[in-house]
């Protein structure tokens, strides 16, 4: 089967010619690399040991990393346009982890049942790409070691994009001693890139369209009325949400309008939202409080705060974080789902998007998004076609 299908040199320089993107030395150097794991993948198998690869195990993937911005989720989008499309699949980390999830509960009482996940992955894939890896849970970060170690045996190549370098993943984490082997695995299996030339350039070049509102709910009225052609009628409409009922404020065939505490206060998980961004290309959200409750430290079960909250792991852990990080977990989880499916995001906050979030736990998430959230205040971004999850490759 071909995998190779195009050169992203020639793409990613076609759209600097026409203007497209601004000249940049840090996202050359990553095209390089990127170009360079191409090559590998377009060789014929070789056997390497007593298995056949792609390529020698020691180049099994790549990581970027580096600030938000930068265009990570850009040049794997370009990477990935140059797979054929039935031998890679590209999903958000936390999808990723949701499907695992999905997947060992389907699979529960069997031997190794990660070991069966890897294998059904690499029969189907060539190429596993996702954004965003960030370890909030030890309980997932081991989950996700084992499963790395089962890929990487297989010869499946992991191209992936971080906020955060490898040696400083989960850095405050509770026995964090139990998580360096999985570090240790990244570096050993993959080309660590950083990708930071210290402009963001979703300030840079992204018109303004207002989809963020502060304390101004009639703005969402008119915006409403514009997607729709007639007023909302409040409390008067209910969806269902994995089984869950869920009052929204109002909704039409591709819009839905809730209020924050409906959709982020409670017992919500990424599972939620993935559904959400299924069935609708506009959301609109009010009442987004600052999360700015008083730090202090707790102990959680792990899994439980997480977005993957139907699939629960055993085991205690210290946090310290702020009696409003659950509900700012959940809604950077909202954020990135409706983002990565390209759906429009109409909010009124209580406060500027920089002022929203003042804890310590979820600072570097949500420098993610706060970019997020001015990208989707653009004219660029409101005028990308979304998509539907049901339109992308799964592997259940």
């Amino acid at each position: 089967m071909k995998i190779i299908i195009r050169s992203i040199e020639k793409q990613y320089q076609q759209l600097l010619d026409q203007s497209q993107l601004s000249p940049d030395l840090a996202q050359t150097e990553v095209v390089k690399q990127l170009q360079q794991q191409l090559n590998h993948l377009s060789h014929k198998p070789i056997k390497w040991g007593k298995r056949w690869f792609d390529k020698p195990p020691s180049s099994l993937g790549i990581y970027i990393w580096g600030p938000v911005g930068r265009g990570k989720t850009m040049l794997m989008d370009l990477f990935c346009q140059c797979l054929a499309p039935k031998t890679y699949i590209r999903l958000h980390f936390h999808r990723f982890m949701v499907m695992v999830h999905q997947q060992l509960f389907l699979h529960s009482g069997k031997p190794d049942p990660l070991a069966h996940i890897a294998n059904k992955l690499s029969l189907k894939y060539k190429v596993i790409c996702f954004d965003e890896f960030f370890v909030s849970d030890i309980g997932d970060a081991m989950l996700l070691g084992r499963l790395y170690q089962a890929l990487f045996s297989k010869g499946v190549t992991i191209i992936s994009t971080s906020n955060i370098e490898p040696d400083d993943l989960y850095s405050d984490g509770l026995h964090r001693d139990r998580f360096l082997p999985t570090i240790k695995l990244i570096k050993d299996n993959m080309q660590v890139i950083p990708l930071d030339n210290g402009n963001d350039h979703r300030l840079s070049y992204l018109a303004s369209n207002p989809a963020y509102f502060i304390q101004d709910n009639q703005a969402l009225k008119k915006i409403y009325y514009k997607l729709t052609q007639h007023e909302a009628q409040p409390n008067s409409n209910s969806v269902t949400l994995c089984g869950r009922k869920i009052n929204c404020i109002a909704r039409d065939d591709s819009v839905i309008w809730f209020d924050f505490a409906e959709l982020c206060v409670g017992p919500r998980s990424a599972r939620d939202y993935i559904e959400l961004a299924s069935n609708y290309s506009h959301l609109i959200l009010s009442n987004v409080p600052r999360f700015q409750g008083q730090s202090k430290e707790q102990i959680k079960a792990r899994g439980t705060e997480d977005s993957y909250g139907l699939f629960n792991t055993t085991g205690l852990r210290k946090v310290v974080q702020s009696n409003h990080d659950d509900p700012a977990r959940r809604f950077i989880s909202l954020v990135d789902e409706l983002y990565d499916c390209r759906v429009n995001l109409y909010l009124s906050a209580e406060d500027t998007a920089e002022q929203l979030y003042k804890g310590v736990l979820l600072k570097k998430p949500f420098k993610r998004t706060l970019s997020r959230l001015h990208e989707m205040s653009s004219t660029a971004y409101q005028t990308t076609p979304s998509y539907a999850v049901s339109e992308r490759k799964d592997y259940s």
